[in-house]
């Protein structure tokens, strides 16, 4: 790994998300210095993700951070986070259950995407019970109080749905 695309990196990963314009010029000279430098790819790949909402190109930039370092957790996270916005569910289910095995990966993370799965395709028994699961493996207050928040917002779809059955069938 090039010294020259770490500095780079390192630059531009304490730019992000404050400065965009710097931190993806630095990200672009970091890869022009290493194109499979796995970080430069995953932060390029998150700024397409969060910031452009180019979901084709962040893949690709996740795809490559994950062809240089597949044990990388938060590459296997960020990209399952994207291909369920994209309902690719399959692919994110299967994504998921590798990252299970990476070690040091933050289970709790893994159940909260499997529970989003589950919202998507409009399963809120299920996405509560999984949420809930989550609540099991996290291990800092900010992480439980934002499942928290998730179990409150399913709760509140699926008694939307409920009403609007009931409805429906008056």
């Amino acid at each position: 790994m090039s010294t020259l695309a770490n500095q780079y990196y390192l630059k531009a990963l304490d730019l992000y998300p404050y400065d965009l314009e710097e931190s993806m010029e630095n990200l672009n000279y970091a890869l022009s210095c290493d194109q499979d430098h796995i970080g430069a790819n995953y932060l390029m790949g998150k700024l397409h993700l969060e910031q452009l909402n180019e979901y084709e190109s962040a893949e690709e930039y996740f795809i490559t951070a994950m062809a240089s370092h597949s044990e990388n957790a938060n590459v296997c996270m960020d990209y399952a986070s994207l291909l369920i916005q994209v309902r690719e569910y399959d692919r994110a289910n299967d994504l998921l259950s590798y990252a299970k095995k990476i070690k040091g990966v933050d289970l709790s993370k893994i159940k909260v995407r499997k529970a989003l799965i589950h919202e998507h395709k409009g399963n809120y028994k299920k996405a509560i019970k999984v949420f809930r699961k989550a609540l099991l493996h996290a291990y800092n207050e900010e992480e439980i109080n934002k499942i928290e928040e998730d179990v409150k917002r399913v709760k509140m779809k699926k008694k939307l749905v409920s009403k609007t059955k009931k409805k429906k069938e008056e």
